[in-house]
């Protein structure tokens, strides 16, 4: 059969390597050669001959006459006949049927770091953004490392040989310089010699990718490690408790003073002083009680509660000024006297201009029926008159001119529902609004279902949306449960708030003095702070605050409804919002960018041991690898690196032209 393109190539012609013996050392070789066939029971006998489509050189060929030519002046190179060439110079080129012929070792170290790879990212995903595992005696990052270094290696090996390999196809092509087999030993071993190959070849041959892959290889450990990085993330703890107080019915009142007379709660009472008397920033009177274990708390569920709040609105626009002078008969005489009133509840504040004589401001607690704005507040209304730009210094000295502006105030207290999300940060509370219900009505019926005074009962969503339980009474409508603030509390409350708010300061000649409209609470020191006081979070301008004041109170009584799931209380109904004790945890968190390079030193590995297999087989080049006695007949380095002077020449420093020839069977280097 005649053969085909790639079959009818043939290796060049034997052509010795100038690597004979001399004449006189001819039989001395053929004499070792006798033994070292003894010894191995003759290497011809087990050596097999190329594939048949590679075919075998004449003897009589004729032989290139070019010399190995050093690069120095003084390097001599000896040289023999081709009839003295010893036969263990010729290494045969074996079938390929074993393991080693068909690479298997090779793709095994492929498929190897291919699985040890897969094995390291399949690791990662299921770790990603996940707790940090707690193995016993080893760590994530130790497998991982673990994974890369044995990945690496299998691919270094399997590209390594075929590096070696593919010096052998480089010298089958065409003759090249003798010095190219030293780089191509290098590049198999590391990547300063894989650096080397890559500037000598200049991307010209297939070895080039290997060495860029050697070369890389060494980044390869440093990325794999840097996909694991970790993060700490709060998680709950499972011991760790974290709880606040809700209340859906509060009628807590004080002791029994008259017959139809209650103190207010004592708790409330407290708590309102300390909003009004404590200027300490971290306002605790308006912080609610709460359990935090861990002091990192978190409340994934809204919760609802009956609170407190305050709105105020400038009514200087119904304000009535009335200008006046004294009688001649008045120890003011001639002077004038300007009064300004709310028409509806005759709340009034007066001065004398360019006089120390005034009333700086003046308060008053009156009832919804009174007030000017909050006709339909369901508690008391404050009313509140001063002078406008004036400030506390108002009281010490000063004088205010004719024609002063001055302004009203109103403010009310309003029991409401709110929904929030409460949160605890280093053992900081803070809270985050949801909603707002604000709609009341007055139930008068109380029994042991219903308790008297104002009740807000929000709309259905707010059992699903915000936090409101379900109404037990019938729980089949999925209605919202009602939150009421007791008539009896309610009653305390008005008055003690009257008796608080309701007065003024005067100034006289001498002195100021701060006047309340009801002698019970502590009233006079009230005003006190309302005038001159440094209540927390308030300006010293007086038409500013009462409002501010007001908050701070609106706080303080939120806080004890509140704080009223600690105190057992029959008359009042309260819970707990559970929530979860957050501990700090140890995450894991993968860059997966870091894998390109791996990926692409894998990739790039796997083509050149594909390459590799494909040109050999194309080339018909035996699979010598990296594998050193094809060399050692070579040549004997003792007659080929000697100078003229007897010194021996470094090494590198001859450019003999060789390539692989076949000769009866066998393929080896030659001239």
């Amino acid at each position: 059969m005649a053969p085909s393109g790639l079959d009818g190539w043939r290796l060049p012609a034997y052509e010795p390597l100038n690597n004979e013996l001399e004449p006189h050392e001819t039989e001395q070789a053929m004499s070792s050669s006798a033994v070292i066939r003894e010894e191995t029971g003759e290497l011809d006998d087990h050596e097999e001959t190329m594939p048949g489509n590679i075919s075998q050189s004449s003897n009589s060929s004729s032989r290139d006459e070019a010399s190995c030519s050093g690069s120095t002046s003084d390097t001599a190179i000896m040289r023999g006949s081709a009839e003295d060439k010893p036969p263990e110079s010729n290494v045969s080129a074996p079938e390929p049927k074993d393991a080693s012929d068909r690479f298997t070792f090779e793709l095994a170290g492929v498929v190897v770091s291919a699985g040890l790879l897969a094995t390291m990212l399949a690791l990662l995903s299921v770790y990603d953004h996940q707790p940090q595992p707690s193995w016993p005696h080893i760590s994530l990052n130790a497998v991982i490392s673990t994974l890369s270094t044995l990945s690496k290696a299998s691919l270094i090996f399997s590209v390594g040989e075929s590096l070696g390999q593919l010096k052998w196809v480089w010298f089958s092509q065409q003759k090249r310089p003798l010095l190219h087999l030293r780089l191509f030993d290098s590049a198999s071993r590391g990547a300063w010699g894989s650096l080397r190959l890559v500037w000598h070849q200049r991307a010209q041959h297939f070895a080039g990718l290997g060495a860029v892959v050697m070369i890389l290889a060494l980044a390869f450990d440093p990325f794999s490690q840097n996909l694991i990085h970790n993060y700490v993330k709060m998680v709950a703890d499972p011991s760790g408790k974290a709880r606040i107080g809700t209340v859906s019915i509060y009628n807590t009142i004080g002791s029994d003073m008259a017959t139809s007379f209650f103190e207010v709660d004592p708790a409330l009472k407290g708590n309102v002083y300390n909003s009004l008397f404590n200027n300490d920033q971290s306002r605790p009177w308006e912080i609610p009680k709460f359990v935090c274990t861990s002091s990192n708390c978190t409340w994934d569920e809204p919760v609802a509660s009956l609170e407190f709040r305050t709105l105020c609105t400038n009514v200087t626009s119904v304000l009535i000024p009335n200008c006046t002078t004294f009688p001649a008969n008045s120890s003011y005489a001639g002077q004038t006297n300007c009064t300004f009133t709310l028409p509806k509840s005759n709340t009034s504040a007066w001065y004398l201009p360019n006089s120390p004589v005034m009333t700086p401001f003046s308060v008053a607690g009156v009832p919804p029926t009174d007030a000017e704005v909050y006709t339909n507040a369901s508690l008391i209304v404050i009313q509140y008159i001063a002078p406008q730009h004036a400030n506390v210094s108002l009281f010490e000295g000063g004088l205010l001119p004719n024609g002063t502006l001055w302004e009203a105030t109103e403010c009310l207290l309003d029991p409401i529902v709110r929904s929030f999300r409460p949160a605890v940060h280093q053992n900081t509370y803070s809270e985050e609004t949801l909603a707002i219900w604000t709609q009341s009505n007055f139930v008068t019926v109380d029994n042991a279902n219903v308790t008297a005074g104002n009740t807000l009962t929000p709309p259905g969503t707010w059992v699903a949306d915000y936090g409101v339980p379900v109404n037990q009474s019938s729980p089949q409508n999925n209605s919202a449960q009602s939150y009421v603030l007791g008539f009896n509390a309610g009653k305390t409350i008005e008055t003690f708030f009257q008796a608080i708010f309701s007065g003024q300061s005067s100034r006289s000649v001498l002195h100021t003095v701060f006047t309340p409209t009801f002698n019970n609470y502590a009233a006079s020191d009230t005003l006190e702070a309302l005038g001159w006081g440094n209540i927390t979070g308030c300006s010293d301008l007086l038409a500013d605050r009462l409002p501010c004041a007001m908050g701070n109170v609106a706080a303080a009584m939120t806080k004890t409804l509140r704080d009223s799931a600690y105190i057992a209380d029959p008359r009042s109904t309260s819970g707990w919002a559970v929530g979860n004790a957050m501990m700090p945890a140890v995450y894991i968190a993968v860059h997966w960018q870091w894998v390109v390079l791996p990926l692409v030193v894998w990739v790039a590995g796997a083509t050149l041991v594909g390459g590799t297999l494909w040109k050999t087989q194309r080339a018909r080049a035996p699979a010598w690898r990296n594998d050193t006695l094809p060399l050692l007949f070579l040549y004997k380095s003792e007659e080929r690196l000697l100078r003229p002077d007897g010194r021996l020449a470094g090494p590198g420093r001859e450019l003999c032209m060789a390539r692989l020839y076949e000769n009866e069977g066998r393929v080896f280097l030659g001239q």
